[in-house]
């Protein structure tokens, strides 16, 4: 018989960036399991209500959280609110899952639980109050152990990117109508084939883009959110080598990207190499643009010390670069088409959430 499980509530907007997506996905997983939220008061509340959310969670976990019961709770999240529902544990002896959204401690990279603050270590040990801890990927899961979790840690490997049946329908109906172009262009003779590459997500952040050499034969094709003032900025440092494209909804965005012929997973502030912290975070931290790039059935290149380098060569569905530098030899050496075949068929289980599915069931012990 499988086991009841209770979620702490989150909130899960829409964001532009698709985080809100990334968190919705996870919450529409765990209800295909039959999943029960508990009720918390909306943050829109004043103070005086909010003094009823932490004994109403005590209250709940004693009368209707039994022991055959899981309780799952995501990083970030209230500590206090964990620190409940560990304690209450000892009473109710129901399991523990902690998903890892986020984590400060990623910030830090390959260093000593010593060296961070004390915010970082007092997450490190809300992580650890789980039975079972969902990480997102083995780069994950060697720094974790590295630094003592004593939890087990079960890796998701990749963000899925959930999608209805009509979306895939859409998908494949748009990808047939690129494919009947590109033969008419192909026939008719027209011009030199240049390599489309997509890159989405918040573009103010991505401080590389106006920085990059951007190889002949290869147009930037960007999403997501981009102020203006660094609208003119990329424009002067990279002229038509790069095209904007605005803001679409996680809804909308795979129509957008998926006659593209490869999306770049990439950060920080480096011409050529990753730097900064937003690049490094990349080691360790799975990018759930790299999900939507796959789930729109279009091969991915990915930093080669990144979290998703290791689910792409396992995979075949990308190619892995050092530097922005490489990106025109390894794509001149790849093959494209095997590439974008393995894209798709990893794009059929991203949309139906097999990878969260496969750890939440190993975590059950099913």
């Amino acid at each position: 018989m499988r086991k009841q499980i209770y979620v702490l509530n989150q909130r899960r907007e829409e964001t532009f960036d698709a985080a809100g997506k990334a968190m919705r996905d996870v919450f529409a997983v765990l209800a295909e399991y039959g999943s029960k939220v508990i009720w918390s008061v909306p943050k829109s509340c004043n103070k005086f209500i909010k003094i009823l959310d932490l004994p109403y969670l005590v209250l709940f976990l004693l009368f209707s959280v039994g022991k055959e019961s899981a309780v799952f709770y995501s990083i970030p999240e209230n500590h206090m609110k964990v620190r409940i529902l560990k304690r209450v544990q000892k009473v109710k002896h129901y399991k523990l899952i902690c998903f890892i959204n986020d984590l400060n401690a990623f910030r830090y990279g390959d260093v000593e639980l010593s060296c961070m603050d004390e915010q970082a270590r007092e997450e490190l040990a809300v992580v650890d109050m789980a039975d079972t801890v969902l990480i997102p990927n083995h780069g994950t899961e060697e720094m974790l152990q590295k630094i003592g979790m004593k939890a087990k840690l079960v890796p998701v490997g990749v963000w899925d990117y959930l999608m209805t049946k009509e979306q895939s329908e859409a998908l494949e109906e748009r990808r047939t109508q690129s494919v009947s172009a590109m033969q008419e262009m192909k026939a008719g003779e027209i011009g030199q084939k240049v390599t489309r590459i997509a890159f989405a997500g918040n573009l103010n952040k991505s401080g590389f883009l106006p920085l990059m050499d951007v190889p002949e034969g290869i147009s930037m094709e960007l999403w997501g959110k981009l102020d203006e003032e660094k609208q003119e900025e990329l424009l002067k440092a990279q002229g038509d080598k790069c095209h904007y494209h605005g803001v679409l909804s996680s809804d909308e965005i795979p129509q957008a990207i998926c006659t593209m012929d490869y999306g770049l997973v990439w950060d920080g502030e480096g011409k050529d190499e990753i730097a900064g912290g937003l690049g490094e975070y990349l080691r360790y931290n799975n990018s759930h643009k790299c999900a939507l790039y796959l789930a729109s059935g279009i091969p991915v290149i990915v930093w080669n010390k990144s979290g998703m380098s290791h689910f792409v060569r396992e995979n075949g569905c990308g190619i892995t670069i050092e530097r922005l530098s490489e990106m025109s030899e390894k794509l001149a050496a790849a093959d494209t088409e095997k590439l974008r075949t393995q894209a798709l068929l990893v794009a059929g289980q991203l949309q139906q959430g097999f990878y969260l599915k496969k750890a939440i069931e190993t975590a059950m012990g099913e």
